[in-house]
């Protein structure tokens, strides 16, 4: 079925990827939702909102923009040998992570910050054992800085920076000073626009300190995101098992990876504590550690079985969660 299917590494899936897509997607195409933004970062007001006035673009490049994002993980998983050998689950497990509810099928600042991340963590483990990385980690430390700028509660994922340069270099200083400029670029061009136009308090208040002085409100959850709750959460907790075995059996190179997503991991769950509200688009920046270790773990599985009833269970709690509300 879909873990056997995909766990090879077949030119044909960058086709057959988009059309299982569609069937998660469906039901945003057929009645597009409205994207509800409040308290978005300057890049996400100047590039993104503009987008989201049209429901029907708003949709299209929600989609483009999952369907890029799933397979540029799949290239990084495996171009960094995370996986035992190449594969596309992560391509297919990102994909069904990021489109689990109807209100992560739009437009969204968290969307567009993924996009930016996996970008950031191809350059940090590009860094494993080359003489001179002065170019990566200033590219990885400008595209973090560029995420925050589109959702900022993935500021707190700059500590990346030092994770990797700890665990894929030795240490040289000049590494981590021109990291850390390349994280301060992008801030110096948006302190000077919001300081030039005298919008520096609003920039403060409206931008950086909601996200922290704003009480939450509260949530409920109902049975059909339970339901895909108990599924996703015993798959990823299984997917801890199997990340202890990689880190015993692996080679040099996975057991480094392996614990640079780990403490990435634990900066993602970090960021949920800066979001602005208790919203599923904004745990969107787990599906990049969710899909490594997914895939890490169907891929070993033994009892593939097993795996494929796991598998099923999840597809078949985000239907019921997307379709719930029609019947």
């Amino acid at each position: 079925m879909f873990i056997r299917f995909f766990k090879n590494n077949n030119p044909s899936y960058f086709f057959i990827l988009p059309l299982v897509a569609l069937v998660f997607w469906a039901v945003a195409f057929i009645n597009a939702p409205f994207p509800s933004v409040s308290h978005s970062t300057l890049l996400f007001d100047v590039f993104a909102k503009p987008i989201t006035a049209i429901p029907f673009i708003n949709t299209s490049v929600s989609f483009i923009l999952v369907i890029a994002s799933s397979f540029f993980i799949n290239f990084v998983v495996n171009e960094s040998e995370i996986v035992e050998r190449k594969t596309f689950l992560p391509a297919l497990l990102y994909m069904v992570f990021i489109s689990n509810n109807p209100a992560m099928l739009n437009f969204h600042p968290g969307m567009i910050a993924n996009l930016f991340i996996i970008f950031a963590i191809h350059k940090i483990l590009c860094a494993y054992r080359k003489n001179t990385v002065f170019s990566e980690v200033f590219d990885a430390g400008l595209l973090l800085s560029l995420a925050s700028l589109f959702y900022f509660p993935t500021i707190i994922l700059f500590p990346i920076l030092v994770f990797g340069l700890i665990i894929f270099r030795t240490f040289q200083w000049r590494e981590w000073v021109i990291s850390f400029l390349g994280v301060c670029v992008p801030y110096c061009f948006v302190l000077t626009y919001y300081f030039w136009n005298d919008l520096l308090k609003s920039f403060w208040y409206d931008k950086l300190a909601y996200f922290v002085e704003h009480e939450r409100p509260s949530f409920h959850i109902f049975f059909p995101t339970c339901l895909l709750l108990i599924t996703g959460g015993v798959i990823v907790l299984m997917s801890f098992s199997k990340i202890y075995g990689t880190i015993l059996s692996g080679s040099q190179k996975t057991k480094k990876n392996m614990i640079f997503f780990i403490w990435f991991f634990l900066l993602c769950l970090g960021s949920l504590f800066l979001a602005p509200e208790f919203y599923s688009p904004y745990f969107s920046v787990l599906a990049i550690p969710f899909s490594v270790f997914s895939a890490n773990y169907f891929f070993n599985i033994k009892n593939e079985g097993w795996g494929e009833i796991l598998f099923l269970l999840l597809i078949a709690s985000i239907l019921i969660n997307d379709f719930a509300k029609y019947f």
